[in-house]
């Protein structure tokens, strides 16, 4: 059962470049010599009548030719794996992210010549094994040459094969992205409408008692639907416009909680300038809001923090509410979907390249969410 529910995530996980793969260690050896042999195979199916044909005085040729190709094959997937395994342990993640398979065409091109490369060295690998095991017969010697420069022949083809591979692998992962950005604006969507009628009825009953406080949260509301409908019309926003919009939220929670709520927000002047999908930084302060800060009688603080470090733009979102271990934070409806979508989106958008990590604030004993995305800044 444990292997069976293996295969699939170390199956997807085989054909991208990273430093950690799931699964136990000899999964990605069983691939590569499974593909071997599925290939092998279809080689042999389809030179059977050639092989049939053939007209040799020596008995044991056909036997030779079937364990060499076999011995052959087997050597270029364990060399190409083994190429591909230091690629991984040599370069840091950051540079393993932006190599990865379904990113762009620099990436195609990097993957595609570190597989001409595997392939050479493992026929030159799977030489030496069958003249060890096959010493002087005609699979070794002259033929490490002809096989090195019948590869380079077919080098166009397979170039073609491999430039529609990719694109086809481009236009699914586009897919993926466009439906994993639909699914988030229709989740928004039923989200919404919750919110907005909670605080209409709050701006209502505020304006029967305390009208100061009520126009003061209606000035917010509007603030706050201003902001959200300009993060709608588009899938990227500046970090900047994203705060703008968590800070109207931040001022109608203000409003409605009191002094049982206090929030910061800081962030500097060149991380303000980062471009980052839209709608992304809110579903953090709203968790740490609804699960961290309402449920605590006294409440508590939130604060949001954003800076560029080493290149990258990091974002933490900090609360000193209930925190993690808390039960009923796993009870309550919708727990955990949209850091689940968070990192949904960030897969589609930037492969292993961004993170979303969620873990016990040691300052605060709340919670802390991190996002750490590459940073680019608006032009």
């Amino acid at each position: 059962m444990h292997i069976t529910t293996s295969i699939k995530p170390a199956w997807h996980a085989f054909w991208t470049l990273r430093k950690h793969h799931p699964g136990p260690w000899w999964m990605r050896p069983a691939i590569a010599s499974g593909l071997a042999t599925l290939a092998w195979a279809a080689l042999g199916l389809l030179g059977l009548t050639d092989m049939l044909t053939i007209e040799t005085r020596d008995p044991d040729f056909m036997r030779r030719l079937v364990i060499g190709v076999f011995l052959l094959f087997q050597s270029i997937a364990w060399t190409m794996l083994a190429l591909v395994r230091a690629v991984e342990w040599l370069l840091s993640a950051e540079r393993l992210a932006a190599l990865s398979p379904v990113r762009d065409w620099r990436a195609a091109v990097a993957v595609g010549a570190m597989l001409v490369v595997g392939i050479m060295a493992g026929n030159l690998v799977g030489s030496g094994a069958l003249a060890m095991v096959y010493p002087g017969s005609e699979l070794s010697g002259g033929s490490v040459l002809r096989r090195q420069i019948r590869f380079l022949q077919f080098l166009p083809f397979l170039a073609v094969v491999h430039g529609i591979f990719w694109r086809l692998r481009l236009q699914r992962h586009a897919l993926q992205a466009q439906a994993a950005e639909a699914q988030l604006r229709l989740l928004h969507g039923q989200i919404e409408p919750h919110f907005l009628f909670n605080t209409l009825a709050t701006i209502e009953s505020l304006l029967a008692y305390d009208p100061a406080r009520g126009r003061e949260m209606l000035e917010a509301f509007s603030d706050h639907l201003r902001s959200s409908l300009s993060q709608l019309r588009g899938p990227d926003a500046t970090l900047d416009a994203e705060l703008a919009m968590v800070t109207t939220y931040l001022r109608l929670l203000h409003i409605r909680m009191g002094q049982r709520l206090v929030f910061t927000v800081d962030a500097s002047i060149e991380a303000r300038a980062a471009r980052m999908p839209s709608l992304l930084l809110q579903p953090l302060v709203e968790n740490a809001i609804r699960h961290g800060l309402e449920p605590k009688v006294g409440g508590g603080s939130v604060r949001i923090d954003a800076r560029v470090e080493q290149g990258r733009l990091v974002i933490r979102v900090v609360d000193d509410g209930l925190g993690l271990e808390v039960p009923s934070r796993c009870a309550r409806t919708g727990a955990g979907m949209a850091l689940e979508n968070i990192r949904a989106r960030l897969h589609h958008r930037y492969g292993e390249g961004a993170s979303l990590a969620l873990e016990a604030s040691a300052d605060s004993g709340g919670t802390r969410a991190t996002l750490d995305l590459p940073y680019h800044s608006t032009p």
